[in-house]
């Protein structure tokens, strides 16, 4: 009686899966856990430090959108009130 082949190749792949991770020593395995975290907070650090550059980008933006450049005073009170909320926000 012969195997299906299919099960035959699933049967093949999973033990050279399985003699590959076998035969990795501690060294090596502390190499590829070490290898995860450093793209695991890479891609986290990414992803705050867009986050924040965002938050920037709207401060940014609605300063631009409450000023009037023909009356400087009260560009000045708007910068102020923005100056009073930032450190809440942090």
């Amino acid at each position: 009686m012969k195997m299906d082949e299919r099960y035959s190749n699933a049967t093949y792949g999973s033990a050279g899966l399985a003699a590959f991770f076998a035969s990795l020593s501690l060294q090596d395995w502390g190499f590829i856990i070490g290898v995860a975290f450093s793209i695991i907070l890479g891609v986290l650090t990414y992803r705050l430090n867009k986050r924040e550059q965002m938050k920037r980008t709207k401060i940014l933006q609605d300063i631009l959108n409450k000023t009037d450049s023909s009356n400087p005073s009260a560009t000045a009170k708007v910068l102020a009130d923005l100056g009073q909320k930032a450190p809440k926000e942090i």
